[in-house]
């Protein structure tokens, strides 16, 4: 399993200089409302690819007043199947391109380091993930995939890459239809490989039962006409026909400036399996049970096929738990062999995790 040796934070957000090696595969982190105590998972969120857990711009993760200096975060890790590595990120000073270093040496693409090092989050924003835009769930269904398939996000990106290209050049008005063939090519190449990797997943999630397991499991149904093709007609099949709709739409998105058909479009329901009721139609203490559900059953999918365990960022995750929930969590993390960091605003409503997980206080961005 992976696990965290020393984090070396440098101007950013509240911490001007942190130097912290943990002491054990569970972490506590507690302290006042501002403290810093998010900062510091956001930090480890931002050593994998994508944009964090807070989806922050870059010239935004600077301390207030110094952001013309740059910022950087290096972590170093054990892996078990190699020695010891270092996953860097950073901003140099004046500068808004965030770039990534691994073992000091730079990366040409964020894929390399999924290779290495996963991580799964919960925050309290995600309380609103189930009633909030298609897009944040599709996010999460993804940042789950990468866990178990890294080459899942140099798909994403490719394709993403392309539909900009396709919507730069729909807007040029007069464009190369040869130009355009290209690109649709490519779009429907990496859509076809991304929702098969959807497909099978939600698959193998749905498939996997729980034995008494104290945190309701969902079933996850993609709503996506392309997984549903997928699930009865050929790749190629269905690339055909990718790029036949996207021909016959060009003069229609360069009117509107944008693809609007595609995998980017897809959504995500999750229904409670026992009572079939939809994620958004539950209470927010059940959409947060659920939510702990659905990232406990990944980590038994991902045991089960003897795959690195992600680390987990758990920010504030006791809020909106019954008593019996909380110790039942707290019990279930402190079993699983996962790097783990939780947060909280109270040392207390953690005293279970006493004697096996380390305790740190963060007071305006400095241990205590």
């Amino acid at each position: 399993m992976t696990s965290l040796l020393r984090l070396t934070l440098t101007n950013f957000r509240n911490y001007d200089r942190l130097v912290w090696s943990p002491n054990a595969q569970k972490t506590v982190v507690y302290g006042a409302n501002g403290s810093g105590k998010t900062n510091l998972l956001e930090a480890l969120s931002l050593l994998v690819p994508g944009r964090g857990l807070r989806k922050s711009r870059v010239e935004d993760l600077a301390q207030i007043g110094r952001q013309h200096q740059g910022w950087g975060i290096i972590g170093q890790f054990s892996h078990p199947m190699m020695s010891d590595i270092e996953i860097a990120t950073g901003c140099i000073s004046n500068s808004n391109k965030k770039q990534f270093r691994l073992n000091d040496t730079p990366v040409r693409s964020q894929h390399e380091i999924s290779q290495y090092l996963s991580a799964v989050w919960l925050t309290p924003q995600m309380d609103q993930l189930f009633s909030e835009s298609a897009g944040g769930r599709r996010r999460f269904l993804d940042r789950l995939i990468i866990t178990m398939e890294n080459f899942h996000t140099k798909e994403v990106f490719a394709y993403e890459k392309s539909m900009s290209q396709r919507n730069k050049l729909l807007a040029l008005k007069n464009f190369d239809p040869h130009w355009l063939n290209a690109i649709e090519e490519s779009m429907a190449r990496h859509a076809v490989a991304i929702t098969a990797t959807r497909n099978t997943f939600i698959q193998q999630m749905n498939q996997l039962t729980i034995i008494e397991g104290a945190f309701p499991e969902a079933t996850l149904k993609l709503q996506c006409p392309i997984a549903d093709r997928l699930l009865k007609e050929p790749s190629l099949v269905v690339e055909d026909f990718l790029r036949q709709q996207w021909q016959k739409d060009r003069f229609s998105d360069a009117e509107n400036r944008s693809t609007r058909f595609g995998i980017h479009r897809a959504d995500v329901l999750f229904i409670e399996k026992r009572t079939r009721t939809p994620a958004n139609l539950a209470s927010t203490g059940q959409q947060k049970a659920l939510l702990i559900g659905i990232i406990l059953k990944l980590t038994e999918l991902i045991k089960s096929q003897n795959i690195n365990l992600p680390i987990l960022l758990l920010d504030e995750p006791l809020v909106h738990l019954d008593e019996n929930h909380r110790k039942i969590l707290l019990s279930t993390l402190l079993n699983l062999e996962s790097f783990t960091i939780l947060t909280g605003t109270d040392r207390s409503s953690f005293e279970q995790c006493s004697g096996e997980a380390e305790f740190l206080q963060i007071n305006h961005g400095k241990i205590m």
